[in-house]
């Protein structure tokens, strides 16, 4: 029997314990197979979060770290998120509509490096860190520096009543010249699957990259 609180739990149980973030556990599903579907052990840091929580909620909720599947409310899982993806697993979304994602031979070498779809630029960023280097620096509070120009003030209070699976929208939207201030864009609560389908379809008519498709609901 495989003991799901092995060592990389652990030690993702000790960052999340001292991050001076607000960071929020979602509680694993019994019904979840994402740690089997994926072939995940409980050496890594993606079969700790797949075995043991069904997403990890960083920051107030802006950064969304992926686990094991769950309800139709909650995270999607990192299978789910990653379906009808090709050479890629998402690990990751961020409130705005941001992707992470390791790449399979997608986005270059396959050599598993977390890149970051941006929607500042509509294009994929290669971050040269691994799964557990990412989870480690976000959860040490570096998402304060990463989002510094996509932040505005009182962002918590705007983000606080979202559900897992929703996203805000910017207008204008961060990519277009018409964004000197985020604050001063106007903010709509939509579904995440919707923030991903628009991200691709603009960045499809700018000819740079496409992000991911979000088959899940």
């Amino acid at each position: 029997m495989v003991d799901s609180r092995g060592d990389a739990w652990s030690e993702l149980s000790r960052l999340i314990a001292t991050s001076p973030l607000n960071v929020m556990v979602c509680p694993p599903d019994d019904a979840s197979a994402t740690a089997a579907t994926l072939g995940l052990g409980t050496g890594s840091f993606l079969g700790a979060f797949a075995r043991n929580t069904s997403g990890v909620m960083v920051d107030d909720g802006w950064l969304r770290l992926l686990g094991g599947s769950s309800s139709a409310d909650g995270l999607p899982g990192l299978d789910q998120a990653s379906a009808g993806t090709t050479g890629l697993l998402v690990v990751a979304f961020d409130v705005l509509g941001g992707v992470f994602a390791l790449d399979g031979g997608a986005l270059g070498t396959g050599n598993g490096s977390v890149h970051h779809f941006s929607i500042d630029s509509l294009s994929w960023e290669d971050l040269e860190l691994g799964h557990a280097a990412f989870v480690t620096r976000m959860l040490a509070g570096a998402t304060t520096s990463f989002y510094e120009s996509l932040r505005w003030p009182g962002w918590q209070d705007d983000i606080a009543t979202l559900q897992p699976r929703q996203g805000l929208s910017l207008y204008p939207q961060p990519f277009t010249a018409e964004v000197k201030d985020v604050s001063s864009a106007s903010k709509r609560a939509v579904p995440m699957a919707e923030l991903l389908a628009v991200h691709n379809d603009i960045a499809t008519q700018f000819g740079t990259d496409r992000g991911v498709q979000a088959t899940w609901p």
